[in-house]
């Protein structure tokens, strides 16, 4: 076992990254953010930053100042974008009181995906007029009377 670890270690010090900028570290971000264009191009880079924080091996997440000047931006226009999001179904921001930073919750975007193919799948419903036919193999009639709620 020692010798697979061992071998292992060598082949990954063999990869050797001379970009600087990668070599800095790097966001991906999912491509559902990235196009959905009901949100601006702050709320998709502000995302990224979220993301950036979340990835961090134990490090603390620095506030809206930290975030607002990595973005290069107010701190009023980051909180506007945070909204953006949270609005949008993207994260979810729950306060702790004064003096005490907020927390992020990254919500499950395969939940908003699931819930556009559901909606995609019910369609539309259309108002039928009584003693309308409908097309079925019984050729029902749709009642005459209403009921009343």
């Amino acid at each position: 076992m020692q010798k697979i670890t061992q071998a292992l270690r060598q082949r990954f010090e063999q990869i050797i990254i001379e970009n600087e900028m990668l070599r800095a570290g790097f966001a991906a971000l999912p491509y559902m953010v990235l196009r959905d264009t009901r949100l601006s191009v702050g709320a998709r880079l502000a995302y990224a930053v979220l993301l950036m924080y979340a990835w961090q091996d134990g490090a603390t997440f620095a506030g809206q100042q930290k975030m607002a000047n990595d973005i290069g931006v107010s701190e009023r226009q980051l909180r506007d974008y945070l909204k953006d999001l949270q609005s949008r179904g993207y994260i979810r921001i729950k306060r702790q009181g004064l003096n005490k930073p907020n927390l992020y919750y990254i919500l499950d975007v395969k939940t908003k995906l699931a819930r556009r193919a559901k909606a995609r799948r019910t369609g539309t419903m259309v108002p039928i007029k009584s003693g309308t036919t409908i097309p079925d193999k019984a050729r029902t009639r749709v009642p005459t009377t209403r009921l009343k709620y």
